[in-house]
């Protein structure tokens, strides 16, 4: 009699639990996604000319640029904007935060979901890029103009693939079907705080999910520069990040880093 009120009491339980959980999913927020059906054109200008030279390997983490070294936190109008937003411990002297604002889609515990991207630009180099919330950590993903060009280029390639029908169903040819770059990764639990980082390739190429295209921007675990100075407190290698695009979405990404939109950011201050 015993074993057989606590085998009810858990089968209720779980009942219960599985209640919760449809519940929670079927109140889960719908995300912005491109019907593959769709024919509408959706262009990318790209100012900065492509050629030999700016293509070859991207160096992310040793990236330099004249101009943008003669902005620190003394000297740069969106300083007190970055601090008083977002930074308030060690990220306050590297990054000027742009006005520009957009949104990419992301992988949460619950499945995809949308997340703002605050863009940026670093301080002590010529990189460029955007952070973005993941699974309870902060991200900060930042590329030289050699890799801002190289993403300009794939996304024009991805509104030609899905205008013409060609993007694959492939999982393996279609997450790097549009090559590689090198970037530079930070990343922490507080977005004013991301001390951990790391250099190497990421990818750009497409993912289906539910039936729908997205263009993503990838990468393998990175291992963690920080760790020879904070050793067991933090961890050896970054998580794999992957952060997907709509084509409006990439449209934004594009014209935000594009070298037009950064030297009038730049002149302006």
């Amino acid at each position: 009699m015993f074993k057989r009120k606590n085998t009810i009491k858990f089968s209720a339980a779980i009942i219960s639990i599985l209640f919760m959980l449809s519940s929670c999913q079927s109140t889960k927020e719908e995300v912005s996604s491109d019907s593959y059906n769709q024919n509408t054109k959706i262009e990318v200008s790209n100012e900065t000319e492509i050629t030999e030279e700016n293509t070859e390997s991207s160096e992310a983490s040793e990236s330099t640029d004249d101009t943008l070294k003669t902005f620190t936190s003394q000297d740069s109008k969106a300083q007190n904007t970055w601090a008083k937003n977002l930074l308030t411990l060690g990220n306050k002297n590297d990054y000027i935060l742009m006005e520009d604002t957009s949104k990419a889609i992301v992988r949460d515990f619950a499945g995809l979901k949308e997340s703002d991207l605050n863009f940026l630009l670093r301080v002590d180099s010529n990189l460029a890029g955007f952070g973005c919330s993941i699974m309870g950590a902060y991200f900060i993903a930042q590329f030289d103009d050699v890799a801002r060009v190289r993403i300009a280029k794939a996304a024009q390639q991805y509104f030609d693939d899905f205008e013409n029908k060609k993007l694959s169903n492939k999982k393996n040819v279609a997450k790097n079907a549009y090559g590689s770059i090198n970037y530079k990764l930070n990343w922490g639990t507080f977005k004013s705080s991301t001390p951990n980082n790391g250099t190497g390739p990421a990818y750009l190429g497409y993912e289906f999910v539910k039936k729908q295209p997205y263009f993503i921007i990838w990468s393998y675990p990175l291992p963690n520069d920080y760790y020879e100075i904070a050793k067991d407190s933090t961890t050896r290698e970054s998580s794999s990040v992957k952060f997907y695009f709509t084509r409006n979405q990439l449209k934004k990404l594009v014209e935000i880093l594009s070298e037009e939109n950064l030297e009038n950011y730049y002149f302006s201050y």
